[in-house]
């Protein structure tokens, strides 16, 4: 009996990449809207105290606050792809090239999203968010590098279980 299960164990690599180079390049452009945003509304309408505590609060959030996020999520990224791997169907050797090929075209990726990053990164009209997400521009600069660590980890443990998690994938014993 075949398993009509989809998998995407070879694509979850490039799905991992893309999706916390993107969530970068979000909070980049939110940390400059939120920033701008309150200082401006701070110097228009900070009449009284509760008003320019609450500008400043918002400053605080899209600057400081919100970049957490960015580190919950690639934790738990990172966590869902190991743990997709573990379970992941175990695949006869033959799929290792594929891949392989996978894993080229998730670095290429990974270095056009970096290369980008950092071009956004570097605006000068971006640099009150920027300032603040020097974390994240480090993690960003070595996205090709965790690219190779995270996609050769997935296909170690991929390719080096014994079969009795994860199921058989349709293979018929």
């Amino acid at each position: 009996m075949m398993n009509n299960k989809a998998d995407m164990s070879p694509v979850a690599g490039l799905i991992f990449i893309i999706m916390i180079a993107s969530f970068a390049i979000f909070l980049l452009i939110v940390g400059f809207i939120g920033n701008t945003l309150g200082t401006e509304m701070q110097e228009r309408m900070g009449i009284t105290n509760e008003i320019n505590a609450s500008f400043q609060t918002t400053i605080t959030t899209s600057t400081i606050t919100i970049n957490t996020l960015w580190y919950v999520m690639f934790a738990g990224l990172l966590l869902g792809l190991i743990i997709q791997a573990m379970m992941a169907t175990q695949y006869p050797k033959v799929m290792l090239p594929i891949f392989i090929l996978t894993l080229i075209i998730t670095v290429i990726i990974g270095i056009v999203l970096s290369n980008a990053y950092v071009e956004i990164y570097n605006q000068t009209e971006l640099a009150s968010a920027s300032v603040f997400q020097a974390g994240i521009y480090f993690v960003m600069t070595k996205l090709p590098y965790l690219a190779v660590i995270v996609g050769l980890l997935a296909i170690i443990i991929i390719f080096t279980r014994d079969g009795s998690v994860g199921g058989s994938g349709g293979i018929v014993n």
